[in-house]
């Protein structure tokens, strides 16, 4: 009797099944999918595992289980290869191993609200780069630029160091509409010949100008 008892009491079996189906439609979140299977419309989940999102039209693996379906992957997808690496639902992704390598054969993007690159060195190596924003803000120890040719075009450029050296190795010229220059302490000029050409009008004023 009692072998009886615990024979009934055994909960039932649960029944698995694995077919295939095609995606109707996936809801807004992303996490539920319409399917047809064999001429019957189903609802079922996405596993955690599936990590290419399916889209309308692909073929999938569906589990049944205990009445639920959940698909487990995509196993073909017509008129397209690309595809979207996520985890349902859009959740968070990491991927980490002693090296990794992004490819794109012809365009590789990079889209969030936030980019953050971290590491000991960074290395950018392009035959060409443009820099496009509203701000663009460095804090470093030591920058160093060099190139052949180099052009600054802007509106208003203010520099402001606290020691400055300026090295030309060649001619160094000036071109401006005016040219103001201030110095509230001692403006020292040393050249082996110096020529001043005004077309109107030469001054100097002070309390005491020495020359010779």
């Amino acid at each position: 009797m009692t072998a009886r008892r615990l024979h009934r009491a055994a909960p039932a079996a649960i029944v698995s099944s694995i077919a295939r189906a095609t995606v109707i439609a996936i809801s807004e979140t992303g996490e539920r999918l319409d399917l047809n299977e064999d001429g019957q419309l189903r609802s079922a989940g996405i596993a955690f595992g599936c990590l290419i999102r399916p889209r309308p039209g692909d073929s999938v693996l569906v589990l049944r289980e205990g009445g639920e379906s959940v698909v487990l992957q995509v196993l073909q997808r017509d008129g397209s290869t690309g595809a979207v690496l996520a985890l349902p639902g859009d959740g968070a992704m990491a991927v980490e191993g002693e090296t990794l390598t992004l490819t794109g054969r012809r365009h590789l993007r990079l889209t969030g609200d936030r980019l953050d690159l971290q590491g000991r060195s960074l290395a950018l190596m392009a035959e060409t780069t443009t820099w496009l924003g509203k701000a663009i803000t460095g804090v470093v120890e030591r920058f160093t630029l060099s190139a052949r040719r180099h052009e600054t075009s802007v509106e208003t450029m203010i520099e402001r160091a606290g020691d400055r050296t300026a090295i030309v190795d060649g001619t160094d010229s000036l071109r401006a509409e005016t040219h103001l220059v201030k110095v509230t302490g001692i403006a020292s000029e040393t050249a082996q010949s110096k020529v001043v050409a005004v077309a109107e009008d030469l001054r100097m004023d002070g309390k005491r100008i020495s020359m010779g």
